[in-house]
């Protein structure tokens, strides 16, 4: 079995170097692998590699002791092939975008104590302690560090609204399926979205999390029980916002079955004024001259949240306190303006200090997969030493500056000196950077501390990743077509027929 596993390696490995990859950079002659020759296996998906080969470049020529080469493709698949395979693998740096096995990675907690030569700020000190909190597991020590990802919210096209009449966006879930009944009546679609229900299920696990609070939240997936996961909570009030929201009448005609590319490109020829989407949008659809056309709202506040108020008791209340807390963040009042007592007054309400700093807290959380792309370093690499230095050239000034001019979209990382010039980013980059900048806490099933019921086990917040109940509830064959209530059944009893299951893979 060994013999034909290490067999299966080679050929996955082989096939990645000669037909998957499709590109390779750095500007030096690729070598065989060796304490000086660092390769790098690169997934691209969603990123494109032009800053990539800059970095590279970059790096070669300030370090000619070293000879770094990349290989790129968007398949995951072929840049994971022979991670963990010691015997076969000459990856000095994995490039990757979602979670996996840290059995065999380095600790790259020494990185966070270094201080690039010329700079004051140690590269720990460049990096949000939020995102390092979502980095950090539960051996206190962090593994993957972003070279990449996105803030993901709903998009939405300017014009489009303006023909309808909206010249606020929605504050509350509640006022956005109301936009969604005034565009229709406008005869304008109000959203779209790709086949598996798009990136809906990202704004569900960001209702979710504004409903229970982030740390419940987090705690969800850390510390699951099956207590936990049959509990009717935030998901069960996300899905009520779906039943509203996807509906036929809502959702663009072909969402349930194109991809994302033809979904994207209808959607920025005006086909519908919706999509939840990301940083990539304007990254894949860069030479589109429409995209100054659209702009990612803030967050919605899922309006059920009222229900875990004390002093909120309706939507309109909710928006108000929402409105008060977004002219915070722009910068028009202070928390001052609205402090009177162990309160805050918002007009001829009176809100007190633990349902202010929740509806805060909601309207400041955003999706982010910044941790879903990160640097790992093989245990068994031959060039870990060159392969942390390239790292560490990432994290300078001077390599960041290559990545902000080319992708024109920010890391959570500051610079050690000067601010971030976004003067040749188009109104949608800057619009993505001033929500990622305000963001003060970042939701993610994908922290380090997630439990291997989920990894490992096959369980999900929804109990399976593979439940479609999204494109089920917008699907126009009647018979078909769910509630939440029938969705949140099916969801019960996948949790419950699995759990034993998922338990028991656990610990095999």
């Amino acid at each position: 079995m060994k013999t034909t596993m290490k067999i299966i390696a080679l050929l996955l490995v082989a096939v990645s170097l000669m037909g998957c990859f499709s590109g390779c950079g750095g500007g030096k002659k690729e070598q065989a692998n060796s304490s000086t020759d660092i390769q790098i296996s690169f997934n691209n998906s969603g990123m494109g590699d032009a800053w990539m080969a800059a970095i590279v470049e970059a790096f070669n020529e300030k370090h000619p002791e070293y000879n770094v080469y990349y290989k790129a493709t968007a398949d995951y698949g072929a840049v994971m092939a022979a991670y963990g395979m010691p015997d076969v693998d000459t990856v000095d740096i994995y490039m990757h975008s979602r979670p996996h096995d840290v059995s065999y990675a380095e600790p790259l907690n020494d990185l966070l104590n270094y201080t690039v030569e010329g700079e004051s700020k140690t590269i720990g000190e460049k990096f949000s302690q939020d995102y390092l909190d979502m980095v950090t597991r539960p051996d206190g020590n962090i593994y993957t560090l972003t070279y990449g990802g996105s803030t993901i919210g709903i998009v939405y096209n300017k014009e489009l609204f303006k023909q309808a009449g909206i010249d606020v966006t929605p504050r509350t879930t509640d006022e956005l399926i109301a936009v969604c009944a005034t565009l229709a009546d406008m005869n304008i679609t109000p959203t779209c979205h790709f086949k598996n229900g798009g990136y809906y299920w990202k704004m569900n696990e960001l209702w979710f999390a504004q409903y229970e609070g982030i740390e419940a939240y987090n705690d969800f997936w850390a510390n699951p029980t099956k207590e936990k996961m049959l509990a009717k909570d935030g998901r069960y009030e996300a899905l009520l916002v779906n039943q509203k929201l996807l509906t036929p009448e809502n959702v663009l005609s072909g969402s349930n079955v194109d991809n994302h590319v033809s979904i994207q490109t209808k959607f920025l020829n005006g086909k519908a004024a919706m999509m939840v989407n990301g940083t990539w949008l304007s990254t894949e659809m860069q030479n589109n001259d429409k995209i100054n056309n659209f702009e990612m709202m803030r967050n919605p506040v899922i309006s059920a949240i009222k229900n875990k108020c004390t002093t909120i008791q309706n939507d309109q209340q909710l928006r108000s306190v929402v409105s008060a807390i977004d002219s915070i963040t722009d910068g028009e009042k202070t928390e001052a303006d609205y402090k009177q007592g162990d309160g805050f007054v918002v007009g001829t309400l009176t809100v007190s200090a633990e349902d202010w700093a929740r509806i805060k807290e909601a309207r400041t959380m955003c999706y982010v997969d910044h941790n879903e792309y990160g640097f790992t370093v093989p245990t068994y690499s031959n060039a870990k030493e060159g392969a942390m230095e390239f790292i560490k050239f990432f994290y300078s000034d001077e390599a960041y500056k290559i990545f902000l001019s080319i992708y024109k979209g920010r890391i959570p990382m500051v610079l050690d000196q000067g601010e971030i010039d976004t003067s040749s980013w188009n109104e949608f980059q800057i619009n993505q950077y001033d929500i990622l900048t305000n963001m003060e806490s970042s939701v993610s099933p994908y922290r380090a501390t997630i439990n291997r019921l989920f990894t490992d086990g096959g369980a999900w917040s929804y109990g399976s990743q593979n439940y479609d109940y999204r494109t089920l509830m917008c699907t126009n064959n009647e018979n078909d077509r769910i509630t939440a209530d029938e969705a949140w059944t099916h969801i019960q009893g996948i949790i419950n027929d699995n759990y034993a299951d998922w338990e028991s893979n656990v610990k095999n």
